[in-house]
């Protein structure tokens, strides 16, 4: 069965520095499930950085969703 596994990374422009990249469980049964999420996570883990911390590192998170195999 074919699923999706979010894969994040948190990035300062002003650094030009990432931190290493974090998976997120569980897998999600569609592409769009595991997108929806990403942009839902992103919004959070900004939020807890601080609106502050956000300006001054100019922080911007990536995020992918890789197809994965569960069995």
């Amino acid at each position: 069965m074919i699923k999706f596994l979010l894969i994040m990374q948190v990035c300062s422009a002003v650094h030009m520095d990432c931190m290493p990249q974090f998976e997120h469980t569980p897998l999600f049964e569609t592409h769009s499930a595991c997108i929806m999420a990403g942009h839902l996570r992103s919004i959070t883990i900004m939020n807890n950085m601080g609106n502050d911390f956000v300006e001054r590192a100019r922080i911007q998170i990536k995020f992918n969703c890789k197809k994965t195999t569960s069995s």
